[in-house]
């Protein structure tokens, strides 16, 4: 999956932007402030329908606008097609192809993209809610339609909920219970054939990122089973273990909102004893076992990677950098200092120097160049 050109209008400081983007490697340098990371977000947005950071779309649209527009010619195994996204207020109008979109199964999987920003960093350090949405959203990556199961038992959490704050009579929440046991038990699984693509590649990227300790990953949830069937029974039976406790308290204890996903490191919690430097590495392992699961299915979404350098030492920049050759994505990088990417394939990067909002090219064009390997 290759983005060949990206254009945006009024999109948050970017001047009017229109790049040609096909290249394996895409870097944007320049000091904080000067739009390096909004590039990036038009990829994401037009992958996921939400801003790289933040919860609102409509933020991304310039001050004094009333629309932004994100635009995209991607091209993958299944032909080139063309994306075009336009923010206006809490509406969002897709295009694909000249045609309207109004069936969002039409639009995810087009372009698909896996990021790691700064803020990924509490994935590993942070609380189990965090972890949840990292692996609903590596599943949706990998499986668009993985958004309607998280939607269908995020109603039905909603719906107990009220009903337990009102009182509801037992049949009623007997009626829900079964609901929420058959839709989580379809969440969980698809959850945990997840964590077991990833755990397939995590540990050897780790090493290669880290050089020290074994990552592994496990789901810690009540829907435990080998199959939607076990896991919908082990959950139909915890919610009913629940059900006085549930009254009493007047919300929801049990379900696929408590789920986790434990990361270990040599049989030790990441969350509880791990330095900032080995949960970076962490994070990144996380990301770069979902691309190679992706290569597996033949279809390698596009990797976004945000200030490189804040995160990341030397070492680690070079380790993953040497990881990003051999997996077959097009990777958008941003830094302050295009040195810590030297080491990205001669021939195959194209440099974009991010100044108030407006990309400038070297001045051999736009042509791929490589970085100064002496620099």
């Amino acid at each position: 999956m290759i983005v060949r050109r990206l254009s945006a209008v009024h999109w948050r400081n970017l001047a009017p932007l229109d790049l040609d983007v096909d290249a394996p490697f895409v870097v944007f340098e320049g000091n904080n402030g000067q739009g390096k990371t909004h590039v990036l977000e038009l990829v994401y947005a037009l992958s996921t329908l939400k801003p790289i950071h933040g919860h609102r779309l409509r933020d991304a649209i310039q001050w004094g606008a009333t629309t932004a527009k994100a635009e995209a010619q991607v091209r993958s195994d299944i032909g080139a097609t063309r994306l075009q996204l336009e923010v206006a207020g809490p509406l969002r109008n897709l295009t694909r192809d000249a045609a309207k979109v109004s069936d969002l199964g039409e639009w995810f999987g087009a372009l698909r993209c896996v990021a790691f920003t700064p803020d990924d960093i509490a994935v590993a350090s942070g609380e189990p809610a965090l972890r949840r949405r990292y692996l609903d959203r590596a599943a949706f990556t990998a499986e668009p339609a993985h958004l309607d199961r998280v939607n269908r038992v995020r109603r039905l959490l909603d719906h107990k909920g009220a009903a337990l704050r009102s009182g509801a009579a037992d049949d009623v929440l007997d009626a829900l219970d079964g609901a929420l046991a058959d839709a989580g038990a379809a969440l969980c699984e698809a959850r945990a054939r997840q964590v077991a693509a990833l755990t397939s590649h995590v540990a050897d990227h780790h090493a290669a990122l880290a050089g020290t300790g074994r990552l592994a990953l496990r789901l810690r949830t009540a829907a435990q089973g080998d199959g939607v069937a076990s896991r919908a029974q082990a959950l139909s039976t915890a919610l009913a273990t629940a059900r006085a406790e549930e009254r009493r308290r007047t919300m929801v204890l049990v379900g696929p909102q408590t789920d986790d996903v434990e990361l270990s490191l040599d049989g030790r919690a990441v969350r509880n004893w791990a330095s900032r430097g080995q949960v970076r590495s962490v994070v990144l392992a996380l990301k770069l076992a979902e691309l190679s699961a992706a290569a597996e299915r033949g279809d390698v979404p596009v990797f976004l990677v945000d200030d490189v350098g804040s995160e990341l030492d030397r070492d680690r920049t070079a380790r993953l950098v040497d990881r990003l050759k051999g997996l077959g994505a097009q990777v958008f990088a941003s830094t302050t200092d295009a040195r810590w990417l030297r080491d990205l394939p001669e021939g195959e990067t194209r440099l974009w120097t991010m100044q108030a909002g407006v990309a400038l090219s070297d001045l051999r064009g736009n042509e791929p160049i490589a970085l100064d390997q002496g620099s």
